[in-house]
């Protein structure tokens, strides 16, 4: 599958605090969001993993970093990128950036960040299973 272009989230009031600012928890979601929107572009999802291919791909850990405060209309451009593929398991590192403008996101300022650990698991018996290779042909995974 080819890289696509970067997942685009504008930040609602559903997603922020009393403060006005994105939750913390918000971004797992976000970032959850944008790799499932990868799946839909590459001709996949989420269904068809397990229903064709008789896998999926839980999170297994994951450490997040919060730069600086999302906040209500904010447009976060959402980027990932392989840091480390194993045989049963791959590292993404995803981004979240806010940016001024869709049509120039120059000088996106960084809001948010996670290492995310995903293991693929055989969906019958539950069991770790090899990474198939035409799921992450590069090394890198633009959103």
């Amino acid at each position: 599958m080819t890289p696509s272009t970067p997942f685009l989230f504008r930040v609602c009031y559903s997603d922020t605090d009393a403060a006005g600012f994105v939750h913390h928890a918000r971004y797992l979601e976000i970032f959850e969001r944008s790799r499932t929107e990868w799946l839909h572009k590459n001709g996949l999802n989420p269904l068809k993993l397990v229903e064709e291919f008789s896998i999926v791909l839980p999170i297994r850990e994951l450490t997040m970093n919060f730069h600086k405060p999302g906040r209500l209309d904010d447009l976060l451009l959402i980027e990932q990128v392989i840091e480390n593929r194993g045989r049963t398991q791959v590292a993404i590192k995803q981004t979240a950036k806010r940016i001024h403008s869709s049509e120039n996101p120059a000088d996106p300022e960084l809001i948010a960040s996670a290492l995310i650990h995903i293991v693929c698991v055989d969906f019958q018996n539950l069991k770790p299973r090899g990474l198939p290779d035409w799921l992450f042909p590069s090394q890198r995974l633009d959103l």
